[in-house]
């Protein structure tokens, strides 16, 4: 979905990683160990999801670690996938899919030995976890292992804890960042870019009126429980920044 081949995506996706970890500074650690708990749990995994993976950052860490492996990155955003496409290539392949619609589970097939996501499922409004949940768990084998790092904010129902990680999170982010690129200059410097025109207008379009918000704790505690994952848990926290592991 480009105007041209003039597009430097390697450039971009260097960008991308840089402002990420801007963020999280313990991105790169955090995207390892979520590879180590498929190992431990699910074995080496014959076929991986990737959901909403973005530019590819982890679905490329994941095929570059399991060679052998069929890796499936799937997300509804055009230019994302573009970048994806023009960087890790054939390596992996990509589904261009919503996540909110049930149609993502045909067009990725399955079973899947293992799913990950990486900061990228906070946009879903928390509503719409429990049917996530759901087709998520249709996807994956008996026994197969979904590791989701990302904002996962504190349990409601104890207020002033949860507006205390929120607080300190936004607080060292914001230190972070106090130098270099952020997430809406990068975005606002990739539109610029003519060949990805065509990408940014079908973008556009399909963000048009989307619902997006964050979901705490006890919501994909109790979405995944449902959906039949016998074990959900923390295995890491940075304040509300938490590796979350289910196993099918």
């Amino acid at each position: 979905m480009t105007t041209g081949t003039d597009l430097d995506a390697e450039h971009w996706l260097r960008r991308w990683d840089a402002q990420q970890e801007r963020y999280i500074p313990d991105r790169e650690e955090l995207f390892a160990l979520a590879l180590d708990v498929v190992d431990r749990l699910a074995g080496t995994p014959a076929r991986l999801l990737d959901l909403a993976c973005g530019p590819g950052s982890f679905a490329a860490r994941a095929a570059a670690r399991w060679t052998g492996a069929e890796v499936v990155g799937v997300d509804v955003d055009p230019v994302m996938l573009e970048l994806a496409r023009r960087t890790t290539g054939e390596r992996v392949h990509w589904v261009d899919a919503d996540l909110s619609r049930p149609g993502w589970t045909d067009a990725v097939g399955g079973p899947f030995d293992a799913a990950v996501s990486a900061t990228a499922l906070h946009w879903l409004p928390e509503p719409a976890l429990p049917e996530l949940a759901q087709r998520l768990a249709s996807v994956l084998r008996p026994g197969a292992v979904f590791v989701n790092v990302d904002t996962v904010l504190a349990d409601p129902e104890q207020p002033r804890l949860a507006e205390l990680t929120r607080a300190l999170r936004v607080e060292r982010t914001d230190r972070g960042l106090a130098t270099g690129e952020d997430f809406r200059t990068w975005w606002d410097a990739l539109a610029d870019e003519p060949a990805l025109a065509d990408g940014f207008a079908e973008r556009e379009r399909r963000f048009a009126g989307r619902v997006t918000g964050g979901s705490s704790l006890p919501a994909w505690e109790q979405a995944l429980s449902g959906a039949g994952f016998a074990e959900v848990g923390t295995l890491t926290q940075t304040f509300d920044r938490r590796t979350l592991v289910a196993i099918r």
